[in-house]
């Protein structure tokens, strides 16, 4: 079997992650001469391989740096497949000119109707379908298709569109499995750190045993309620088994709030997909059970809207928390 992707050890935030470990190698430098009396490992040079980890980890590109790429070819993407439907459109126009009607329905199928349909659902391999059909299917009725009017033109015009779609499909899905790879990287660092952070803290907790004070100093969560401005008895609203995520859609032009909009989130625990969808005024909710207490993970998602360009990416969240996502949307042109 394969090896699985990596899942985040750190039941915080990065930001939360990066302040703790500061706060942590702070109190260790304080106290270094006692940690290495207890354990030999335990140098200055540990201290600082330490600050220099969690520096490499911090500057790892984060999710709106890895996303770039994907998202901006996901865009012109769709761009150029909303072109070539119209296209399609034309060439179904110029058969029906060239062929009687018991004619029509054989040929506007051999130019490829069924991949058409699923085209328009934003289907990207029936959108390469769609094109490959209606490039054989033109330049084998070439001659009878430009005597019922279809431009000299065309033709080119079709195959270059083709074209530029599988350039930004190429680029998409290239850039998608970088991001993949890039987020894979990240929580791998993020990992390490920690992991050399919960150790440290294990040899300060027995280190100062018999002074509490500064043995909670060494607590990974007695630190995060410091920079957290929380406690475990505070209770939260959102139990530590779910996410729960709100949101307002808006037109990023007009600022108007979209009705009927849908976030989607594919990965919810066990595989499931969840959905939600905007009210009139342009605000939706969404609950996401079934996490380990405090998990984080990374969630991934898109934002749809009749006439608008979808939205999509993930982002690290831990449960237990409550996330607001405003979203403008683009009209598609």
């Amino acid at each position: 079997m394969g090896t699985s992707r990596p899942i985040a050890k750190y039941h915080c935030t990065q930001a939360e992650l990066y302040a703790i470990c500061g706060i942590g190698l702070q109190s260790y430098n304080e106290n270094q001469p006692a940690f290495e009396a207890f354990k030999t490992t335990n140098t200055v040079v540990f201290g600082t391989t330490m600050v220099a980890a969690i520096e490499t980890a911090k500057n790892l590109p984060d999710f709106q740096s890895r996303n770039q790429d994907t998202e901006t070819a996901y865009i012109f993407m769709g761009q150029t497949a909303t072109l070539a439907l119209n296209k399609w459109r034309a060439l179904r126009s110029y058969i029906k000119s060239a062929f009687p009607p018991e004619l029509q329905k054989p040929n506007i199928e051999a130019a490829g109707e069924a991949h058409y349909t699923k085209a328009t659902t934003r289907n990207w391999g029936e959108t390469e379908l769609m094109f490959t059909s209606a490039t054989s299917y033109i330049t084998d009725n070439t001659a009878i298709l430009t005597a019922a009017g279809m431009p000299a033109t065309f033709p080119t015009d079709f195959s270059d569109l083709h074209n530029t779609f599988i350039t930004h499909y190429n680029t998409f899905t290239d850039s998608g499995q970088d991001e993949h790879e890039g987020t894979d990287e990240k929580v791998n660092a993020n990992n390490a750190i920690y992991e050399s952070l919960q150790k440290m803290f294990e040899d300060g907790q027995i280190i100062f045993e018999n002074d509490p004070a500064k043995r909670e100093r060494f607590i990974f969560a007695r630190i995060k309620e410091l920079i957290t401005n929380t406690s475990s008895n505070s209770g939260s609203s959102v139990p530590t088994t779910v996410i729960e995520l709100g949101g307002y859609i808006y037109d990023i032009e007009t600022g108007v709030p979209i009705s009927g909009a849908k976030l989607t989130v594919f990965n919810a625990p066990g595989g499931v997909t969840i959905s939600a969808t905007s009210t009139d005024d342009g605000f939706l909710n969404m609950t996401i059970p079934g996490f380990e207490p405090n998990e984080t993970v990374i969630i991934e998602g898109e934002i749809t809207a009749d006439g608008y360009e979808p939205g999509f990416g993930d982002a690290e969240m831990t449960a237990g928390n409550f996330y607001s996502i405003d979203s403008g949307m683009q009209r598609v042109i």
